[in-house]
């Protein structure tokens, strides 16, 4: 049972009174929310959460999921996976792994492979479009430049082993001049956000395992209002390798075309 905005608009019209305690409840629950980030908060939030879903909601995916699309998203808790794209109107709307710097790759005997959650999506479920979101304001990102910059960034195994193909990335950028160096580090760090996002889609334009008719899109979380005045907007910055925000402008639908925009091009 799909729940979109319409959907669910009538399911909360049918039990409005039903489910009036519940609203009460969440107001009552706002100071343990605001105050409480342990066990309690955790489960308070829960209970809301399940308290407000529509009857129904899980009916269709009991015994499997097919998912209508993948997204490959940062970890960053400013990022809403799948909030940005309205994913919990609908049960087994979004498969979302996630990782920091938003990275669809990692090692297998040394060799670069496209991520197993992802690729799982594809490969097993069928899924398409695979979506990778970057965002502003990266911490990921801010490391690899760090390093690739000269500072001697100090991090446990696990986390430099998640930065190595980022810091890969930078350098790339850096040495071919794609980014602003001049501009304020927040600006620097922000193209660079950009430019991951155009590699992380070249490499799985490039994999074997990724079908070819496989759609892919590269957008950009703008919490900062870096390329708008819209806060929250994922940013449209690549389709399946074009880049082009003229381009970008003519694949899009007429009333979408302020959601391209680039501040590498």
């Amino acid at each position: 049972m799909g729940y979109g905005p319409e959907a669910v608009a009538a399911a909360g019209d049918a039990d409005r009174s039903a489910r009036s305690s519940s609203a009460e409840s969440v107001e009552d629950s706002e100071s343990t929310l605001a105050s409480d980030s342990g066990l309690d908060g955790l489960l308070e939030r829960n209970r809301i959460w399940s308290s407000l879903l529509p009857e129904g909601y899980f009916e269709d995916v009991q015994e499997s999921q097919a998912p209508t699309a993948v997204s490959m998203c940062c970890s960053d808790s400013r990022v809403s996976q799948e909030g940005m794209f309205l994913a919990p109107l609908e049960a087994a709307y979004l498969f979302k792994p996630s990782n920091i710097g938003n990275k669809v790759t990692t090692t297998v005997d040394g060799e670069r492979v496209v991520d197993g959650s992802f690729l799982y999506a594809l490969e097993n479920l069928g899924v398409s479009p695979a979506v990778v979101v970057g965002h502003t304001g990266c911490g990921a990102i801010t490391a690899a430049y760090e390093i690739a910059t000269g500072t001697d960034v100090e991090a446990p195994p696990g986390i430099s082993q998640e930065l190595e193909p980022l810091v890969e990335i930078v350098e790339e950028a850096l040495a071919r001049d794609a980014i602003d160096t001049a501009a304020e580090e927040s600006a620097v760090i922000n193209q660079l956000v950009e430019y991951n996002v155009d590699a992380q889609i070249e490499f799985l334009r490039e994999s074997e395992e990724v079908a070819d008719e496989t759609e892919l899109y590269g957008f950009v979380y703008d919490f900062q209002r870096a390329y708008s005045d819209v806060a929250g907007r994922t940013v449209v910055v690549n389709i399946d390798g074009e880049t082009d925000p003229a381009a970008l402008r003519e694949t899009v639908p007429e009333n979408y075309e302020p959601f391209v925009e680039s501040l590498l091009r």
